[in-house]
């Protein structure tokens, strides 16, 4: 008899429901910016109350694209039936045995994310808004639930998740094309080293880490490719295929003498190539001597082609190549117009390019990061070691000389005080261009004093605004670093990490330092390479799977990295935890 009214009851609240629904369905059909999406968002309802349950069970969620998938009386049932069943919405009431709706809210956010929450309470329950807030809820309805207010919050929820899931399908759009034009990008990126302004150093690498881009080792050198053939005096140049063979063959030898490359085609017939490589008992130009002497012979042998090659100066920053690859080319086109074929090395000495000290990129990245610290003593000793390293302590230095050094220096300084949100106008009333500052001194002693001066003026001001922020930059730092436990598989940037912690990124990277020991890029890679360590001692995964795992798309590259990481490869490692 009971079971019976029980459904009496049941059958009533489903057609009064639906009759007052019907009666709304004009004031819905007026709410602009509805723009209804192809897929149903799935609604899991949680009450302990089985009238409630089947209730909201019968409201007419298609109207919204939504569709009730589940019933539970707990949370423990409601996160059973979410392990079994994709879930975008749950809506479940406070107070219930077992497990609570605050309880089960807060499972949801950790272990479910994406998934919303709307809560349902009494008015004696209203205290618990609170926590359910805090807990991630989306959305907070007091019992008895008004249909209308239902309806209004439903609206909202889907018109905000229809928002979420067209940006997620962008964003994994714009992921694929980005997958699929990385070689081009890598191109473009090497292409603006040696032609565009120098970048940051911290911007460069940064670039490269996204890029998966392997440069790393100690040295840097360029070397300019011409190939040849025995028919060029025609007027044809190697053709498509014939490059393609000699692109392998420098590829192959190069690998083989552990130095990272990478070749980017120019003109017919043309390659500039990028080289990075370590130290070893031979020097690294003498161990570049013999790699591209062999790669000659190879090329000829396999090809037919003659290799006219530039090789340039070798340097200890990144930011050199411009330098190298300058250098390089030049020596290559003169062997081209002296109608000489091999392997040909810069020479300072024959005066080929301005003669002048090597820019000091490690003095300008130590000075730099010095007065973003806000360190007086380290900066002023900084600068005086990249005034030294550049020859400028002579007293008959002429002004073209200065410029030289002092233009690259101080407009970078600008780019990072910008990002700091300072600028040398702001600090010390100082206009650009920098050039108008320099040549108002007669003497290089006044200009080096007023440039200690200056250099002093914008340190302490930096000082000042980073003890604002001192006080947030240890937690900021613990943040990030449990960010990328987490999602080490995305791409991470330090910019994005910067934003994450409401900090600006050029004073992150000093404080994620200074807190780690080392800098925001190492970081990640370790992370990277640790958690592809604990995930190769198992036998259910791919190695190709495992770099994707860790964030690397190019199984080349993950390789690389592994074996740059442990000095072995993830194979290698992978059998020596093997036991037969």
């Amino acid at each position: 008899m009971v079971f019976g009214l029980g459904l009496i009851f049941l059958t009533v609240i489903d057609i009064l429901q639906k009759f007052l629904y019907m009666k709304s369905m004009p004031y819905y059909d007026r709410v602009k910016g509805v723009s209804p999406m192809n897929d149903t968002y799935k609604i899991l309802i949680v009450d302990d109350e089985f009238e409630i349950r089947e209730g909201l069970n019968s409201f007419y969620w298609e109207r919204f694209q939504f569709q009730a998938i589940g019933l539970a009386a707990n949370g423990k049932q409601a996160l059973d039936l979410m392990q079994r069943n994709d879930v975008d919405v749950v809506i479940t009431d406070i107070k219930m045995p077992v497990m609570d709706g605050i309880e089960l809210s807060r499972e949801i956010s950790i272990h479910y994310p994406h998934v919303k929450i709307v809560i349902l309470s009494g008015y004696k329950e209203f205290s618990y808004a609170r926590d359910a807030l805090q807990a991630g809820v989306s959305e907070y309805l007091l019992k008895p639930v008004d249909l209308k207010n239902l309806s209004e919050s439903m609206m909202k929820l889907k018109l905000q998740m229809d928002a979420e899931r067209q940006s997620s399908q962008k964003l994994q759009s714009y992921a694929n094309q980005l997958a699929n034009s990385l070689p081009a990008a890598r191109d473009h990126f090497f292409q603006s080293l040696v032609e565009a302004p120098l970048p940051e150093y911290h911007e460069a690498k940064e670039k490269m880490s996204l890029l998966e881009i392997e440069m790393n080792a100690s040295y840097y050198c360029c070397a300019a490719v011409k190939l040849e053939t025995k028919e060029q005096q025609d007027g044809n140049a190697p053709d498509s295929t014939m490059m393609n063979k000699a692109h392998t063959i420098l590829e192959r030898h190069l690998d083989a003498g552990q130095c990272h490359s990478y070749a980017l085609r120019k003109k017919a017939g043309e390659l500039i190539v990028f080289l990075n490589l370590n130290g070893t008992s031979v020097p690294p130009r003498r161990s570049l001597s013999l790699l591209f002497e062999q790669i000659i012979v190879s090329i000829e042998h396999e090809t037919g082609c003659r290799s006219i090659i530039g090789l340039g100066d070798v340097y200890q920053s990144l930011l050199s190549f411009p330098d190298s690859y300058k250098q390089a080319r030049s020596v290559m086109e003169r062997n081209i117009f002296l109608e000489r074929g091999g392997l040909f090395l810069w020479d300072s000495a024959e005066g080929q390019l301005l003669e002048r000290k090597d820019y000091p990129y490690p003095h300008e990245t130590k000075l730099l990061d010095a007065v973003l610290e806000g360190n007086l003593d380290s900066s002023l000793l900084h600068f005086q070691q990249f005034w030294n390293s550049c020859g400028l302590d002579a007293e008959q230095a002429e002004h073209a000389h200065v410029h030289r050094y002092l233009m690259p220096l101080f407009t970078m300084l600008e780019r990072r005080l910008d990002l700091h949100g300072a600028s040398f106008e702001s600090i010390a009333s100082l206009s650009m261009p920098f050039i108008e500052f320099v040549e108002q001194f007669q003497t290089l002693s006044q200009l080096k004093t007023a440039l200690d001066r200056l250099i002093s003026d914008i340190t302490l001001h930096i000082k000042k605004l980073n003890d604002v922020v001192q006080t947030t930059s240890h937690s900021a730092v613990h943040q990030v670093k449990k960010y990328i436990e987490e999602h080490c598989s995305e791409k991470i940037t330090l910019n994005q990490m910067a934003e994450l912690v409401y900090l600006n990124p050029s004073y992150f990277s000093i404080q994620f330092k200074k807190e780690t020991g080392i800098n925001f890029i190492d970081y990640l890679k370790n992370c990277r390479m640790e958690k592809a360590k604990e995930l190769l001692r198992r036998i259910d995964l791919k190695v190709y799977e495992i770099g994707e795992i860790v964030g690397y798309q190019d199984r080349k590259y993950f390789a690389t990295t592994f074996k740059s990481y442990t000095k072995l490869t993830p194979l290698e490692y992978r059998q020596s935890f093997i036991t037969y």
